[in-house]
């Protein structure tokens, strides 16, 4: 039986994939987290074999979270599951330790086969994100590759515009900032607003106006 923990701060989601995994055989949900701080105790007492986690999470990204469980636990088995396909993403989960990465488009058999997979030792990529470390984009074209919503949260960031402010500006929650915030540091290969605005200099985008 293979023991999965879900930790995912959407309740549908954690739902829609305990429902979905009770119908395996093989398989069994053994703990639900909303947040990396209710996980991060059982994560480290329970058995579990695999855990699924998102990277956007209210108290601290999956990716710090994986990192630190593998500081305890060197043999943590996990899985990322996110709407980032970038290769920046992609790259960062692998190195804090994850030993399969499945975007939101993904369907249902495809977690499960993913799951199947890094249980027995492996490891799994889907389709988008062997696209994404196969083909990165260079980082001199990537400004390109923002959404107009996105470019309008990065040429704010670089002005020095708080989180907070943005969100107020463009009538957005600042959880929808956020989200914008770390597509735009995933698809320029920043990581943090200190290098947005490095990146922003070396590209003469800072209107000094």
């Amino acid at each position: 039986m293979i023991n999965v923990a879900l930790i995912d701060d959407h309740v549908v989601v954690r739902s829609g994939f305990a429902q979905l995994l009770s119908l395996e055989p093989d398989m069994q949900v053994v703990g639900q987290y909303a947040s990396a701080a209710s996980a991060w105790s059982s994560l480290l007492r329970m058995n579990i074999d695999v855990a699924v986690m998102d990277i956007d999470m209210p108290d601290e990204s999956g990716l710090n979270l994986l990192a630190r469980l593998r500081q305890k636990r060197p043999d943590f088995r996990a899985i990322i599951l996110s709407i980032y396909d970038t290769s920046a993403f992609v790259q960062s989960a692998l190195d804090a330790g994850a030993r399969g990465y499945l975007t939101k488009r993904c369907g249902p058999e495809e977690l499960v086969q993913a799951l199947r997979a890094v249980h027995a030792g492996g490891t799994y990529l889907c389709a988008d994100a062997m696209r994404a470390l196969r083909h990165p984009p260079q980082r001199s074209d990537a400004l390109h590759e923002l959404t107009p919503r996105e470019r309008e949260v990065f040429d704010l960031l670089v002005a020095g515009v708080s989180v907070k402010a943005i969100a107020e500006r463009l009538a957005l929650s600042h959880k929808t900032v956020h989200v914008h915030r770390a597509n735009v540091l995933g698809k320029l290969q920043c990581e943090s607003t200190i290098e947005l605005v490095h990146f922003a200099l070396q590209h003469h985008l800072i209107n000094k106006a």
